[in-house]
């Protein structure tokens, strides 16, 4: 779930998400690859943050009833460029996993955000990082939609 705290520093500027993904029956090992993939490309992946707008974004695994989920954390600004029109090969990659782990007949859990308590030194560095990388945008880049089907910018 999207959500602004207009309480905070860098509200307006960005938007604080965590949804979560059930992985189809069956295909836990395929997603604990995708996982090890991602940890093992880390550097590729914080690559692609910037065109992404992402400031930060962290992944998880859990287990819901035996059934593995997988969820993403994130703080975004709200111009990025969403995955599935980047051409990095560790996007296709990526997206490759998602469509083969993710239950596309499962609606995402989305986890309603409340508050963040982030130190004023942080949401400074935050909202600096994201002036910068509005300026630094082509004006003809379209903000980002959020497609059932794509992981919404997401590693």
């Amino acid at each position: 779930m999207t959500a602004r705290d207009t309480g905070h520093p860098i509200s307006g500027s960005c938007v604080t998400e965590f949804v979560s993904f059930a992985v189809a029956k069956g295909k836990e090992s395929r997603a604990e690859e995708w996982l090890a993939t991602l940890q093992s490309r880390k550097s590729d992946c914080v690559a692609t943050l910037d065109r992404e707008h992402m400031h930060f974004e962290s992944v998880f695994s859990h287990l819901v009833n035996g059934r593995m989920y997988l969820s993403w954390f994130s703080v975004q600004g709200t111009a990025g460029q969403p995955l599935s029109t980047s051409e990095l090969e560790v996007d296709r990659v990526h997206r490759a996993y998602w469509q083969e782990c993710i239950d596309g007949s499962m609606a995402p859990i989305e986890h309603r955000h409340v508050v963040d308590f982030v130190p004023v030194e942080v949401a400074n560095a935050i909202s600096e990082r994201g002036r910068r990388l509005l300026s630094s945008r082509e004006t003809d880049v379209a903000p980002a939609t959020v497609h059932q089907d794509e992981p919404d910018r997401r590693r």
